[in-house]
């Protein structure tokens, strides 16, 4: 019998099509241990991992490295008054992480350098495909001609381009002309 909108008796099934396992990020460590650096015990070693590279929010971080209260315990980790030795190792691996995957003018002037090798590489193959294929020709040619057009037939026109050009010497075909 529903009452409000609830049902009594079983729960309802969900339905659907089922889901892909997910990838994980990062892979978890299989086991945590105490840090003697910083003073840390396992759990709070864990802690710190959790929440700088598992991707977790500090409830999450606490909650998976396993403490019974993890809203509290993560409000007492973040604090900085009740557990120091964690809030500067967190401080630390952040700015570890930070270093690791900042973009620095230097990262930045390597990685288009290598881009600009290769591009530059990629068309100078390119062109040199196309001058072995005759797929193109080099026509840059500076002409200085001085002559009156206004003169000229049309036909003197053509026979001094011709001249200038040498297009009989150089095999030239009609559609060249």
């Amino acid at each position: 019998m529903a009452v409000f909108g609830i049902q009594s008796g079983m729960a309802k099934k969900k339905t659907g099509r089922p889901r892909k396992p997910k990838e994980p990020l990062v892979n978890v460590p299989a086991q945590f241990e105490p840090d003697p650096e910083f003073g840390l015990t396992e759990m709070q070693a864990a802690f710190v991992w959790f929440y700088t590279e598992g991707a977790n929010g500090a409830t999450q971080a606490a909650r998976r490295a396993g403490y019974e209260y993890p809203s509290a315990a993560a409000n007492k980790m973040l604090n900085g008054k009740n557990f120091p030795k964690v809030t500067k190792a967190i401080r630390i691996r952040q700015d570890e992480i930070a270093e690791r995957y900042a973009i620095t003018p230097q990262k930045t002037g390597t990685m288009l350098w290598k881009i600009v090798e290769t591009a530059y590489e990629a068309v100078s193959a390119v062109k040199e495909l196309n001058q072995l294929a005759g797929l193109s020709i080099n026509r840059s040619q500076n002409i200085n001609i001085n002559a009156n057009l206004d003169k000229m037939s049309r036909q003197d026109i053509k026979d001094r381009l011709n001249k200038l050009l040498s297009a009989e010497d150089l095999g030239y075909s009609d559609k060249d002309r």
